[in-house]
């Protein structure tokens, strides 16, 4: 598989040199990365550089674990070959992936570096430390290129340590290989990123999202799904003070928060989030994943037909188990306010939720649960508070 997709390489690097279209090496690579099992995100947003981006991006990463952290001194000697032949046989696997997306990875960057209008390609190898960083930019055709560095740094990482200015596309990569200090595994951690940018005749006359518009045009789609049996609307209010602290993580009592510090400068992490949650049983599982293929579908026409308001559209053709979606994001660029359109499927069915955010965004646990949230205050929904103890189901 390897030797086709450098052919298929080879052939496509005079093509792309004055494509305006991404580069097909790009695509292609992406499409590789996803067939290796690792997912590819794909997102489409007004506000960068004049233009409407396209960033593609992925996380490569593994955990290998050696065999000694499953063997105790009473084992048999079959036993003990056993274990290891299956912890030897994951382990092939895991690094037989991941080493056919690196080379796949570093052929691709290494074929494009020398047509582009920057490129930075480093690699350091010894004893089980491994260090890959590359980054390939291409200017616009209207302008010079311009960079600027932070901390001295000559890649673009995603720290965003080198920023690039008046760029049509810039993809990069970052990976590491570390041993564990106890000797029992391995953690590799790659990031690859690959942004496109189309000119946006509008930026002149840019626009807050109008997320009044959008929740009208999707509102009979959502009503429809109201009449399933057993589905349910329930209204969001999530509040979180100037002031007040909490966690996010098992031990708090958030899953995740937005800022929106740098939109109004003066870091007081207030937050207002009110909308509706909508819920559709698991025996709707047909109706329900066809609901958000519909709500996807209007979302990007949306987004495409109103290039002058602000926005974040993630491609997706359905609900993410376990994890809330991102689906669409639209903000009040001058104030603090923003529209969010996220799912979410678990054991027990479907969750779309509709809400608009005035600060920072702050998700509480049990969220699909919750009449309210005021200052880590959780006020449950009737019959829905979970059983106390360790083993109370979380989402």
């Amino acid at each position: 598989m390897k030797q086709l997709f450098t052919v298929v390489l080879l052939a496509s690097v005079a093509i792309a040199a004055r494509s305006q279209e991404p580069k097909p090496q790009l695509s292609q690579l992406e499409q590789f990365i996803q067939e290796q099992g690792y997912a590819v995100s794909h997102t489409q947003s007004t506000g960068t550089d004049r233009g409407i981006s396209h960033q593609w991006s992925a996380l490569l990463t593994a955990y290998i674990i050696h065999p000694q952290s499953a063997i105790d001194s009473t084992m048999s000697e079959a036993a003990l070959r056993r274990i290891v032949h299956q912890y030897d046989s994951i382990t092939h696997l895991r690094r037989l992936r991941l080493t056919q997306a690196l080379d796949s990875i570093r052929t691709t960057f290494a074929h494009l570096s020398k047509d582009a209008s920057e490129s930075y390609l480093y690699e350091y190898h010894k004893d089980g430390t491994d260090t890959i960083k590359y980054s390939l930019v291409f200017r616009r055709d209207d302008g010079a290129l311009r960079t600027y560095r932070y901390n001295n740094s000559v890649y673009f990482n995603y720290n965003n340590s080198v920023y690039f200015n008046n760029a049509s596309e810039v993809a990069y990569f970052d990976y590491s290989r570390r041993d564990d200090s106890d000797g029992w595994g391995a953690t590799d951690w790659g990031y690859y990123s690959h942004l496109y940018t189309i000119p946006n005749d509008t930026w002149d006359d840019m626009q807050p999202f109008d997320h009044v518009a959008f929740e009208a045009l999707i509102a009979p789609k959502l009503k429809d799904a109201k009449k399933l049996k057993g589905a349910k609307t329930y209204p969001v209010y999530w509040r979180h003070d100037e002031g007040f602290d909490d966690n996010v993580g098992s031990g708090g009592s958030l899953v995740s928060k937005s800022s929106r510090q740098s939109d109004y400068g003066h870091n007081s992490h207030y937050g207002l989030t009110t909308g509706t949650l909508y819920f559709i049983p698991k025996q709707h599982e047909a109706k329900a994943k066809a609901l958000y293929r519909q709500i996807d579908s209007l979302a990007h026409s949306y987004v495409d037909s109103h290039p002058e308001q602000y926005y974040t559209y993630t491609f997706s053709s359905d609900f993410r188990y376990g994890n809330l979606r991102d689906m669409l994001c639209g903000r009040d660029i001058k104030g603090d306010a923003s529209y969010y359109l996220k799912a979410l499927a678990d054991d027990n069915g479907f969750y779309i939720l509709s809400i608009n955010t005035k600060g920072e965004l702050w998700i509480p646990r049990d969220w699909p649960r919750l009449k309210s949230y005021i200052n880590g205050e959780r006020v449950y929904l009737k019959g829905m508070k979970p059983k106390e103890g360790p083993s109370q189901q979380r989402p």
